[in-house]
C-alpha cells in the first residue's frame, strides 16, 4: 500500500515540478543563459584550473541550477504546503508524512538527473567539449548525489512559519551560495575576504569536486566532509523542528 502511494505521489510531484514555469525559468533557462554569457565573455577555450573555461563553467552552472531547484522548488513548496494546512490534511488520508516527504525527495532527485542531462547536453553541443565518457559520468554522478545536502537546506527553510518570508530568504541564500561559492565567478576574481569565506561553503565544495574530476583528480576530502556534514546537520535539524511543531 505504502509502495503504491509512494510511486503515485512521486509521479504527481515530478509532474508538478516539471510543469512549473519557475522550474523552467530558474533551473534551466537562467543557468544556461549565465553559462553561455560567462563562457562567451571569458573565452570558452581559456585555460582555468587545468581545464577549459567552457568545462569549468558548465560544472558551476549545473551546480547552481540544482541548488536553485532545491531551494525554490523544494524548500519553498514545503513551507507553503504547511501554511495551507496540507500537513494537517495528511492525517485524514492514508498518505503518511514519510511518504509525503519521501516522494518529494525522490521526485527532486529524478528532476535533478534530468536537469544534469539537459545542461550537459547543451554545453556539449555548443562547445563540442573534449571530455571522456568517464568524465561526463563521474561529474554528473557527483553533482547528482551532491545535491542531497541542498535538499536538506531546503527542508530546513521549509520549517519556517512565514511562507512568504521563505521566498525572500531562499533567494538570498541561493544567490549568496552562488556568488561566494565561486559559481558565477572563480574565487580568484573575488575580494580576498570573500574567497576566505567561500572555500568553506557547501556550494564551493560541491562545484570543487566536479572541477577536480575535470582535471583527473578525485574530490578533496574537505569536499566530502563539508557536503556530508551539512546534509546530516540540516536534515536532522529540519526533522527535529517539524516533529516539535507537529507535536505542539
Amino acid at each position: 500500500m505504502n509502495k503504491n502511494m509512494l510511486i503515485s505521489q512521486t509521479k504527481a510531484e515530478s509532474l508538478r515540478i516539471i510543469r512549473s514555469p519557475f522550474f523552467l525559468l530558474f533551473s534551466i533557462l537562467m543557468p544556461l543563459a549565465f553559462y553561455f554569457l560567462f563562457a562567451s565573455l571569458s573565452g570558452a577555450n581559456k585555460t582555468i584550473e587545468s581545464t577549459t573555461y567552457a568545462q569549468y563553467s558548465l560544472m558551476s552552472m549545473t551546480a547552481f541550477s540544482l541548488i536553485s531547484t532545491a531551494m525554490s522548488q523544494f524548500g519553498i513548496r514545503i513551507s507553503y504546503e504547511r501554511r495551507d494546512g496540507w500537513v494537517r490534511l495528511l492525517k485524514l488520508t492514508p498518505l503518511t508524512p514519510s511518504v509525503w516527504i519521501g516522494s518529494k525527495m525522490i521526485a527532486h532527485m529524478g528532476v535533478h538527473l534530468l536537469t544534469i542531462l539537459v545542461i550537459f547536453s547543451a554545453g556539449h553541443v555548443a562547445y563540442d567539449m573534449d571530455m571522456t565518457i568517464l568524465q561526463w559520468f563521474v561529474c554528473g554522478l557527483w553533482l547528482w548525489l551532491g545535491s542531497l545536502p541542498f535538499l536538506a537546506i531546503g527542508a530546513l527553510l521549509g520549517t519556517m512559519k512565514n511562507a512568504d518570508a521563505v521566498v525572500a530568504i531562499a533567494n538570498v541564500v541561493q544567490m549568496a551560495l552562488a556568488i561566494l561559492g565561486g559559481l558565477w565567478m572563480p574565487l580568484q576574481g573575488l575580494p580576498s575576504w570573500m574567497g576566505q569565506i567561500g572555500v568553506w561553503l557547501p556550494s564551493y565544495r560541491y562545484a570543487h569536486g566536479a572541477w577536480n574530476m575535470l582535471s583527473g583528480s578525485a574530490p578533496a576530502l574537505l569536499d566530502w566532509v563539508i557536503l556530508i556534514g551539512c546534509g546530516i546537520v540540516f536534515m536532522l535539524l529540519s526533522g527535529y523542528i517539524l516533529n516539535r511543531r507537529e507535536a505542539v
